[in-house]
């Protein structure tokens, strides 16, 4: 059964034109976010719980990540509304942002890489001040990752062997920062192990990437670059 319109409190931690990033306190409700509601120009991006686990967050919450269609969505933003599985909640929002902790970005981090949409991606460059410690936690053990990408026979085409998900997004790493690209083509090669041609927008320079992360399906996997520096 669905429970009537719950007024609760909620701040902001990273808000620009584009993106906005929300810190929902759970008082004792596990009510899962399916959409916004209001603003109307407003989507749900990502969402995560923190503060369930060893990491050192002190309160159970909710962490929203909204991207907006309309420039002028996120000024003076003060509420917002949120279908949940249990019912509608009316989020008022305390004035002035409050950082993310350093373990709380790195659940968004986490979050954000496993569910990247090509249609949002444009977004993603307005985070990288907030995800860039997670991301590097990500990738910490990308050496010794079983999964490979390499360059196959141009900079915009990449082989990937041992990957067992189809994914739509690349992240990568260099020495410029970070940086993503949608995947716009796949092609599955007759080898041995599992392995799959990628064509993305974004070339493949091995002798500045570091570190690769693949996305798709809801989840994410670590890449070794053959040949990085």
């Amino acid at each position: 059964m669905r429970t009537p319109n719950i007024l609760i409190s909620g701040s902001i931690a990273h808000v620009d034109q584009r993106i906005a990033v929300l810190r929902i306190s759970m008082n004792g409700s596990g009510a899962i976010p399916l959409k916004i509601m209001e603003p109307e120009a407003v989507d749900l991006v990502a969402w995560s719980f923190v503060g369930f686990s060893e990491r050192k967050i002190m309160d159970p919450s909710c962490i929203l990540v909204l991207g907006c269609r309309d420039s002028g969505a996120f000024d003076n933003l003060s509420s917002v509304s949120v279908c949940t599985h249990v019912g509608d909640r009316c989020i008022t929002l305390t004035s002035g942002p409050t950082p993310l902790s350093r373990d709380e970005a790195s659940v968004v981090a986490e979050t954000v890489t496993s569910s990247l949409d090509p249609n949002w991606l444009e977004h993603f460059s307005a985070l990288i001040p907030l995800l860039s410690a997670g991301l590097d936690t990500i990738l910490a053990d990308s050496m010794s990752s079983a999964l490979s990408i390499r360059r196959s026979e141009s900079a915009d085409t990449w082989l990937i062997n041992g990957i067992d998900f189809i994914p739509n997004c690349v992240i990568v790493r260099s020495m410029a920062g970070y940086t993503c690209s949608s995947i716009t083509s796949i092609r599955f090669d007759a080898h041995k192990r599992a392995a799959i041609t990628l064509t993305a927008s974004l070339p493949l320079d091995t002798q500045s990437i570091n570190g690769a992360i693949l996305s798709g399906q809801g989840r994410y996997a670590v890449a070794r670059v053959a040949g990085a520096m």
